[in-house]
């Protein structure tokens, strides 16, 4: 442990251009999911097509962060760190909205 020394590297890796789309499509994502379920928590629950379009928006656009996310990893010598942030969102956010669909289609 004492014998051992751990280099630090001061170069500043730039981050993945493929990062900040992922994050702004995850937040883009998360705005829809807002929109949704405060739109369907203001009708009690008998929403319409409009809460069902914002809905899918924000599946369409938490697969396209996901896509992003992914592909940005491949990236070489760059940050990663949005990549990750937008990965996650969109992943809960694409999870979650699978799983309303298939409770959807068994009720």
């Amino acid at each position: 442990m004492y014998g051992e020394r751990q280099r630090i590297s001061y170069i500043k890796k730039p981050f993945a251009k493929r990062s900040f789309i992922s994050l702004g499509f995850a937040a883009a994502a998360l705005l829809c999911f807002g929109v949704s379920l405060g739109l369907s928590v203001c009708a009690m629950g008998n929403a319409g097509v409009n809460v069902a379009a914002w809905g899918f928006s924000s599946l369409v656009f938490s697969v396209i962060a996901v896509g992003y996310g992914a592909a940005s990893f491949t990236e070489k010598e760059t940050n990663t760190l949005l990549a990750k942030i937008g990965l996650g969102i969109g992943a809960v956010l694409l999870v979650f909205w699978v799983f309303m669909v298939i409770l959807g289609t068994l009720a």
